[in-house]
């Protein structure tokens, strides 16, 4: 078991140039030589209000604790540009510092080689590939002789799973084994984006692989059926809920 303390703060002004008086920054930071982007921060800044002599931070993130423990599947959701994203990478960052040997995946790495058929893309003896593509939900024996480009993008995304699975290498071989999902089948349909939420639900159960993952689509819930599940309101609010009775009743920030 361990439970993450997650604090995340941001600053709202941008650092003024070394050495100069915040009125001089203003200057600076609008002249045609300086960053143009910068320049605009600083422009939307005074039109909230927010002055440059002050030093102002933003807490999206402050005492958050997140019980994780090995097979879980952990869900944060909630309206885009909510920091569901930031919680995802503060968790994954706290999991690195807590378990050194935990081996961990992104999804959005475990890309297949183009042009190459499914079963020769694996980078897997022929018997380990053929469970790695059942585990994802790809058993079809024509489409283990097609190239990833001609599957549909729902295949492609098991396919992508079969990857991030060939990565993290067999239950016993690292202390922890964490798949990260990042925008979790946002780009899917929904009916499949929902059997693949159900197929990571499978997952995390056989394989005893933790998933930590990230969508504003809550159509996913009651698939992924997460243990732990992470609601992102706007502002700083902020649910945590157990599936299991017996880790509490979750909490609200």
């Amino acid at each position: 078991m361990s439970v993450y303390a997650i604090n995340k703060k941001f600053r709202a002004v941008p650092d003024a140039p070394a050495g100069a008086r915040p009125s001089e920054a203003r200057l600076a930071l609008r002249e045609p030589q300086g960053d143009p982007e910068q320049g605009r921060r600083v422009a939307v800044a005074e039109m909230f209000g927010i002055g440059l002599d002050e030093s102002y931070e933003v807490a999206l993130y402050e005492g958050l604790e997140v019980d994780v423990r090995p097979g879980d599947v952990v869900f944060i959701t909630g309206p885009s540009g909510g920091g569901k994203s930031v919680l995802l990478r503060c968790l994954v960052e706290a999991v690195q510092a807590s378990d050194p040997g935990a081996r961990i995946v992104d999804l959005a790495e475990a890309v297949p080689p183009a042009g190459i058929p499914v079963m020769d893309g694996l980078p897997v003896p022929f018997e380990a590939a053929l469970r790695l593509v059942s585990t994802a939900g790809l058993a079809d024996a024509f489409l283990l002789l097609r190239p990833p480009e001609e599957l549909s993008d729902g295949q492609r995304w098991r396919l992508r799973l079969a990857h991030a699975l060939a990565r993290l290498g067999k239950s016993g071989e690292a202390a922890m084994r964490v798949l990260v999902a990042d925008e979790l089948a946002s780009t899917l349909d929904r009916l499949c984006a929902r059997a693949v939420a159900y197929r990571l639900r499978r997952l995390a159960d056989r394989e005893g692989v933790t998933v930590l993952a990230a969508s504003a689509h809550d159509d996913l819930i009651e698939d992924l059926a997460p243990d732990v599940l992470i609601v992102k309101e706007a502002g700083s609010r902020v649910l945590v809920r157990y599936a299991d009775a017996a880790r509490g009743k979750g909490s609200v920030r």
